[in-house]
């Protein structure tokens, strides 16, 4: 895949718009957001968007383990123990949010005479990230993690740990003028500042508790916190990776 091949979908926009929220308390809001913003691009009401995102605790399950058997149980039942389960409308498993883990999503509309297939748009996504942590001297490779909640080949792994689950979605828009064919969005979540085995206990737990037997690893992710020297770490590390993301999504969506 040749670098131009990316790069096209960011230079190829009229213009980005460069969303960063600050940390939203309500994440079933956060997460639709991606979804609202996808509907927009879909239906020609919106140009290209990048938003960079953080939520409280929850953990995202998917419309598929919603039937688990005992789903409604478990939900009430971790919702006690602070961890709500939320629904999104992607695939994957259960993933879990927090404080701490950067989501970045770049939603664009794709011409008739375009053909950006699955593989170009996630490496348009990872990018930024991967370039990113490059500034903070960790080399990020993509792949997929035996044993990891949420697994792919474009997951982002460094020494082989996980720190990065992606997704894809597209909508198909309406007959319309400007020659746009579907919205596409595109998600990745960045473990940056928490403890990512504790996280994979929870989708475990939520599992257990749902009635399916399925299981992960908790020793295959990792946290950005973790891999870089403490003596190296800005007190708000977590804002400045975020800054780090914005002003490489700004070098791409600039650059012509």
């Amino acid at each position: 895949m040749s670098e131009t091949s990316f790069t096209d979908i960011f230079t190829q926009q009229k213009r980005w718009r460069i969303i960063d929220e600050p940390i939203c308390c309500n994440p079933i809001q956060a997460l639709e957001q991606d979804f609202a913003l996808l509907k927009e691009v879909a239906q020609t009401k919106r140009g290209a968007t990048a938003r960079i995102w953080e939520t409280t605790q929850c953990l995202v399950a998917t419309r598929k383990e919603t039937r688990f058997p005992n789903y409604d149980q478990a939900c009430q039942q971790l919702k006690q123990e602070h961890w709500p389960v939320i629904v999104r409308d992607s695939g994957g498993t259960a993933v879990p949010l927090q404080q701490g883990i950067i989501n970045l999503a770049i939603i664009f509309p794709q011409r008739i005479d375009q053909a950006f297939d699955l593989d170009t748009v996630y490496i348009a996504l990872c990018e930024p990230i991967k370039r990113a942590l490059s500034q903070i001297g960790l080399n990020a490779e993509y792949g997929s993690t035996e044993g990891s909640y949420c697994d792919g080949r474009y997951n982002l792994n460094v020494g082989g740990l996980k720190i990065t689950g992606t997704a894809q979605k597209i909508m198909l828009s309406p007959p319309n003028n400007k020659n746009i064919k579907q919205g596409v969005l595109a998600q990745a979540m960045l473990m940056v500042d928490v403890d990512a085995e504790n996280g994979t206990h929870w989708v475990n737990r939520f599992y257990r508790l749902a009635g399916n037997d399925r299981r992960f690893k908790p020793e295959v992710a990792t946290s950005l916190i973790d891999l870089v020297d403490p003596a190296q770490q800005p007190e708000e590390f977590t804002a400045f990776i975020r800054s780090l993301i914005i002003e490489e999504l700004k070098k791409l969506t600039l650059s012509r």
